[in-house]
């Protein structure tokens, strides 16, 4: 790969709807969260990083037992654009080219999907399932310092309106957010 890419996790929600550590409930008998962390760790890029809240230790060592740099979030009750605020900075310390965000309740995505996001060549780039745009995203180094400054629950929607896409089956974009989700 020419591009030094960075890869996320962002998982340091609440889970409030959930009722519990959602990150850690089983699902094909592995911990929801270490499906997205086993797909990252097999892909060629610079390093992989993973935001979780200050003090879940289950999370921090699910990640680092993959191979991720751990970055607490003090506060995680600020949103999905602060973690990724965390995560930007981050990797433009590690001089990174590009970003690739992942959500960590999104157990299906692919390593293919993954390797068909690098392989567009734009400075952000998103999956699109049916007219909705989500993560996985790919952020290129001219975006990084502004996903610096984002806050909220929102993260960076506003980046992505005019991202170019890759196209995902609405199965392989499921996200896991209340029990009745877990088979």
């Amino acid at each position: 790969m020419d591009r030094r890419v960075v890869a996320l996790v962002l998982a340091a929600g609440s889970a409030v709807r959930f009722g519990g550590d959602k990150l850690m409930h089983p699902l094909a008998d592995r911990p929801l969260g270490e499906h997205i962390a086993i797909t990252l760790a097999s892909l060629p890029v610079a390093a992989r990083l993973a935001i979780c809240p200050v003090g879940n230790t289950a999370r921090h060592d699910l990640f680092a037992a993959h191979g991720f740099t751990v970055i607490d979030n003090p506060q995680p009750e600020q949103g999905m654009g602060a973690s990724l605020a965390l995560g930007a900075k981050h990797a433009m310390g590690l001089d990174a080219d590009a970003l690739l965000v992942c959500l960590a309740d999104m157990p299906s995505i692919t390593r293919d999907h993954l390797l068909a996001l690098l392989a567009v060549d734009a400075p952000a780039v998103v999956t699109e399932s049916g007219r909705t745009r989500t993560p996985p995203a790919l952020f290129g180094r001219s975006l990084l310092p502004e996903l610096t400054g984002l806050t909220g629950d929102h993260g960076a929607r506003h980046l992505l309106r005019s991202a170019e896409t890759v196209v995902a089956d609405p199965a392989l974009v499921r996200d896991y957010d209340t029990p009745a989700d877990f088979p």
